[in-house]
């Protein structure tokens, strides 16, 4: 039996589930937002002018915004690594439950991250993974996108990319001698 992290259920179904309560993130008064998880010290930058935040699932965890058009949404979340998958392990998981009849085309693997970046029909997704503090965190965002907006959501897709730096584990802390593998360089 497949044993799944938290971040994985919340990644692979946020899309589908009803997402409860508030974010923090502020808009600034250059029509961005900037969002940073007091848990796990992550952060990443969206544009005001297209987004909004939504209600996340577990604010502790991450964020969700949504397009004012409906037609996007951006998920970020932190959590523990509870089963201690491996890079590959997790990427197979997310590759068969999330994207098992996805288009793919991007696909890097580095030593502590993954992209996978395709076509479910006609929606368009960038996923973006990093174990950090020894493997014993996973780090993500996804962005989904109608395919007939593609042009205009792939610039906005890389810049959230650009702005995305992932923390050092829970409240900072990945541990003696842990490396917290914080590269963020994904093209």
């Amino acid at each position: 039996m497949r044993r799944t992290t938290s971040l994985g259920l919340f990644l692979c179904c946020a899309g589908l589930a009803v997402l409860l309560p508030a974010l923090d993130a502020t808009a600034q008064p250059m029509g961005t937002i900037h969002y940073t998880n007091q848990k796990y010290g992550f952060s990443l930058s969206l544009p005001g002018d297209v987004f909004v935040p939504g209600s996340a699932r577990n604010p502790e965890e991450g964020g969700l915004w949504l397009s004012k058009d409906g037609q996007s949404r951006v998920i970020a979340v932190a959590a523990p690594n509870a089963t201690g998958d491996t890079l590959e392990a997790y990427r197979t998981f997310v590759i068969q439950q999330t994207y098992k009849d996805a288009a793919f085309d991007y696909t890097p693997v580095r030593d502590n991250w993954f992209v996978l970046s395709g076509r479910l029909g006609d929606v368009v997704f960038y996923e973006r993974i990093n174990l950090v503090c020894d493997g014993r965190y996973i780090y993500g965002w996804q962005m989904f996108y109608p395919a007939a907006e593609k042009r205009r959501y792939d610039r906005i897709a890389e810049a959230i990319h650009r702005s995305y730096r992932i923390g050092r584990g829970e409240d900072g802390r990945c541990g003696p001698g842990a490396s917290a593998n914080a590269g963020s360089d994904a093209r």
